[in-house]
């Protein structure tokens, strides 16, 4: 079944469709069991032009398929609905031929008046383009100053803020390198005494910081001639040795107290 239909969808009651309106044309196809159907896609010849995809509506074992269509000519016209293709279950297509439709278009032109005699409506005139001016942005400017200039002067007049008082340095705590002789810990007391004394090696000369080995240490610390440079290079390898040796343990207190002596007895470095 194939019917010329005017509106919204293809349920829509002929109405007598004229030029440029549009018209639903539907047919119904049957549908076997198992069989999938998939619309042909249609581009029908001037001067009838589709206006969208086809709409499928199942009723119990057929479908009704409507195309949406604008004729642009009045008067009486053939249109070839296509038929579907109808996919089997085992790979099967079987085409269904188009059915042709007899569709009367009405003019939208006055009935009454030849259509020779009517002047066409004159040519439209040209859009203005819309002016481009700075103002709104100066006026935005504007405001933004407006606005933004009494937060700025509340926000100098707060004066200039308190600095915090600068926290006392902690004092170093003296470690009990004799109770932690007597529990064993020489290790830790040779370790306490050489950060000591390699401290007050870095402070006299920096050119012999801390990061450097006992080596290395020494060999930067041997252009003071005025150190005690034998004897500094024997307290730092004792304390290497107690420190990391496998042999005998040192007198690892007897050391330290060597340390604190020889550290006030190694002259800054001039400036």
């Amino acid at each position: 079944m194939t019917s010329p239909l005017q509106g919204q969808g293809p349920g829509a009651i002929p109405a007598g469709p004229t030029v440029g309106d549009t018209i639903w044309v539907a047919r119904t196809v049957a549908v076997p069991p198992g069989t999938t159907l998939r619309p042909a896609d249609w581009d029908p010849p001037d001067p009838i032009q589709r206006l969208g995809a086809p709409r499928l509506t199942p009723r119990g074992d057929s479908t009704d398929v409507a195309y949406p269509i604008a004729v642009w000519r009045a008067g009486p016209i053939t249109v070839d609905v296509p038929g579907p293709l109808l996919l089997s279950p085992g790979g099967r297509i079987d085409s269904v031929p188009p059915r042709p439709q007899e569709l009367r278009i009405a003019s939208v032109l006055p009935a009454a008046t030849p259509p020779e005699s009517l002047a066409p409506q004159p040519r439209a005139d040209f859009v203005p383009r819309t002016s481009v001016s700075a103002i709104p942005l100066l006026m935005l400017l504007l405001v933004a100053v407006l606005l933004l200039a009494p937060l700025h002067w509340w926000w100098r007049r707060r004066g200039t803020p308190i600095a915090r008082p600068a926290l006392a340095l902690l004092r170093e705590v003296p470690a009990p390198l004799d109770r932690w002789s007597d529990a064993g810990e020489s290790r830790a007391v040779a370790a306490i005494a050489a950060r000591r004394l390699r401290s007050v090696i870095a402070a006299r000369m920096p050119a012999a910081h801390t990061a450097l080995d006992t080596e290395d240490l020494l060999r930067v610390a041997a252009r003071r001639g005025d150190w005690p440079l034998a004897e500094l290079a024997d307290l730092l390898r004792a304390l290497d040795e107690a420190r990391f040796g496998h042999g005998a343990l040192a007198d690892a207190v007897g050391l330290a107290r060597r340390a604190d002596e020889l550290g006030p007895r190694l002259a800054p470095e001039a400036a």
